[in-house]
């Protein structure tokens, strides 16, 4: 869908507008970095204007080793993130995984590489869950660090590689070993994208395993027509997570965009705000 991916380009265009940085070499800390990005956008982009939700969750639960004072911020950013992602999903699902995510988009371009296909057992899906209980939760809680951002591939395309490539105004730390272990583990991952579909949404991505919540009280919605549906195949064949949407309209790995109702050649998908009748 042509129209799909100029949204996932603005999308990614608006998350990091801050084109002054590569005259003033400084990263924006204006207010909208209080606000939460729809998105996987790391904030330590350096044409980030907005947060990511993600690395707010994470500073929420490292506090919690905190003194009282440190327990009660922890407490408010834990819900000032959830609420923001709920007021989110609560509207649209998980559908600005499939229409604003810069990250997304990457997964999306990279696996037009024509490479055979390495299709994964939905099963795996779950691990997404794991990752947002271990090392979003669990493991700052416990260490203080979080230890997700600190391996996040996005993180490591968009804040690392970008300030490298453009360094700030303030010198940067040497790139030790870990800096070159996160540059090998995105680069292994682009290669699994370029033969799987959105492997890190699927599989790795807490953001979505959030937002994937909602998919079955969200205002918006997908329905499919049962009798209208020969169960083809067409709607699998293009979509970016690898799911046969009739079995489930309302899947959490469901991301919303839309290509298996244009692709449908029964036109038995619909979606919107109100079931159609």
């Amino acid at each position: 869908m042509r129209g799909r991916r100029v949204f996932q380009v603005m999308g990614t265009v608006a998350l990091n507008p801050y084109v002054p940085y590569f005259r003033e070499r400084v990263i924006y800390q204006g207010g909208a970095k209080y606000l939460c990005a729809p998105g996987l956008n790391c904030y330590a982009c350096p044409l980030a204007v907005l947060s990511c939700p993600i690395g707010g969750l994470q500073l929420a639960f490292a506090r919690l080793s905190s003194a009282m004072r440190g327990l009660k911020e922890a407490a408010g950013l834990f819900l000032y993130v959830m609420g923001s992602l709920g007021l989110l999903g609560c509207v649209f699902g998980r559908m600005p995984c499939g229409w604003i995510c810069p990250f997304g988009l990457l997964q999306d371009l990279v696996f037009r590489i024509p490479l055979p296909e390495l299709r994964m057992p939905r099963r795996l899906n779950r691990l997404r869950y794991l990752t947002l209980v271990i090392a979003v939760g669990l493991l700052p809680a416990l260490t203080g660090v979080s230890w997700f951002s600190r391996l996040c591939p996005a993180g490591t395309l968009e804040g690392g590689l970008l300030l490298k490539a453009a360094p700030p105004a303030a010198s940067l730390p040497p790139s030790g070993w870990f800096f070159w272990l996160k540059v090998g583990l995105l680069i292994a991952l682009i290669v699994w994208m370029a033969a799987s579909k959105r492997p890190f949404c699927r599989l790795f991505c807490p953001l979505g395993a959030i937002l994937g919540l909602f998919n079955r009280v969200s205002l918006y919605r997908m329905w499919v027509r049962e009798e209208s549906c020969v169960k083809c195949g067409a709607c699998r064949k293009v979509c970016p997570v690898d799911i046969d949407i009739y079995q489930d309209p309302d899947s959490p790995d469901c991301i919303r965009c839309l290509e298996c109702r244009d692709a449908c050649p029964r036109a038995a998908i619909d979606s919107g705000f109100r079931r159609p009748r």
